[in-house]
């Protein structure tokens, strides 16, 4: 089963650089990620928030969300 990260997609949009990290997980990831965008996750004040799994995440920047989402998936961790 794929890992899903959840992200506003109104609030991702308005973050270039968060959005090219998820586009670069993604394609690093094939087939292992999958990006489900909600109209709104209620999490104005923390933009960009994401959620890995189940795992809420608030004020993620493109270094932190690389970060989690390769030790999520298991990824150059020891």
């Amino acid at each position: 089963m794929p890992l899903q990260l959840t992200m506003c997609r109104l609030c991702a949009r308005s973050r270039p650089d968060f959005l090219r990290a998820v586009a670069q997980l993604v394609a690093s990831y094939p087939g292992e990620i999958d990006v489900v965008e909600l109209e709104c996750m209620a999490a104005c004040d923390d933009v960009p928030a994401i959620m890995v799994d189940t795992s809420y995440y608030p004020q993620v920047v493109p270094q932190e969300l690389i970060r989690l989402v390769q030790e999520s998936l298991h990824v150059g961790t020891s």
